[in-house]
């Protein structure tokens, strides 16, 4: 009889990230309700945010020590989009570090199941640097009857951690979270040869340009192309003396891109990850949620961005 170990050798003195994939009920309970249970043990509060059917499990399971949960919310009411979910986790989890020296999460992104929730796995990915230095145990679960296929395929890649022999063991699939987002952002190719292409040398010049670029039809988004094209144009004159911005329109999307001949971005997933405090660096943050997707090519030579927005 294999002897369950919920978190394994976990110490709570760090982040603990596993991608836990079931396909029934059963698999579902045997995993979480032992996790939940040896919380309550250590005395560290538990957090669980899923969808109805695991949440309808674990209240039968669980009995009156539901109430000992410190959240029990469905998933769907944290999901804002993937910049403002994971701002609001950070919120939570850093008034968590305030307060207790280790904790542990149950959480289960159903958004994921949705087209607009599939960029999800960028966040997943970029969380094992955002968040290694807090004690918590984040338990990811995905139901394999209802997340699409494309989608379990990151799991793996994204999570440190899988489930194996009763434990947690490392997933030999996890990879390193700037090669999986440069492997999961956009296709980059050639600019097209009517791309209006202009240097600058000030954040305002930029502004000017792309307040006159952006299309008729995309006038409604004009205040988000300007911020984020703003932010980058300030992290490019930061790196060179000046900056390139082209702007050009494919099919539906109105593409900017800012390249410098800087030394290269020291961490490309910056875009993911919510800035410390207002005073902190906060451009690719802000730059990144403004825009529908974006697309990275740096290094040595310099960084190309480019900031893509839809209808």
């Amino acid at each position: 009889m294999t002897l369950v170990r919920p978190t394994g050798d976990w110490d709570g003195t760090r982040f603990a990230h596993e991608g836990f994939v079931f396909s029934t009920d059963h698999e579902v309970v045997r995993r979480v309700v032992p996790f939940v249970l040896e919380g309550f043990s250590r005395g560290e509060p538990v957090l669980v945010v899923a969808g109805e059917r695991v949440r309808t499990l674990l209240a039968a399971h669980l009995g009156a020590d539901l109430g000992r949960l410190a959240v029990f919310d469905p998933a769907e009411s944290w999901w804002r989009g993937g910049h403002r979910t994971v701002q609001a986790y950070d919120h939570q989890l850093r008034d968590l570090q305030a307060s207790t020296a280790s904790w542990r999460l149950a959480a289960e992104p159903t958004w994921v199941e949705r087209e607009d929730g599939r960029v999800w796995s960028r966040f997943e990915a970029v969380v094992n640097r955002s968040f290694a230095a807090l004690p918590f145990y984040s338990l990811c679960l995905h139901d394999r009857r209802r997340v699409p296929p494309e989608v379990l395929a990151t799991v793996a890649r994204t999570h440190p951690l899988t489930w194996g022999d009763g434990g947690p063991v490392a997933a030999e699939e996890y990879e390193d979270p700037a090669a999986f987002l440069r492997s999961v952002q956009p296709a980059w190719t050639e600019r097209p040869r009517d791309a209006d292409v202009q240097v600058v040398t000030s954040p305002w010049e930029a502004r000017r340009l792309m307040c006159a670029a952006v299309p008729d039809d995309r006038r409604a988004r004009l205040g988000e192309v300007v911020l984020a094209g703003h932010e980058l144009v300030l992290n490019a004159l930061s790196a060179a003396a000046f900056a390139e911005l082209a702007t050009w329109t494919d099919g539906d999307t109105f593409v900017v891109e800012v390249s410098d001949s800087g030394p290269g971005l020291p961490d490309e997933t910056q875009g993911y990850v919510p800035p410390d405090s207002e005073d902190g660096p906060h451009g690719m943050w802000l730059a990144w949620s403004a825009a529908d997707d974006v697309a990275v090519r740096t290094g040595p030579s310099g960084t190309a961005i480019r900031l893509l927005f839809g209808p």
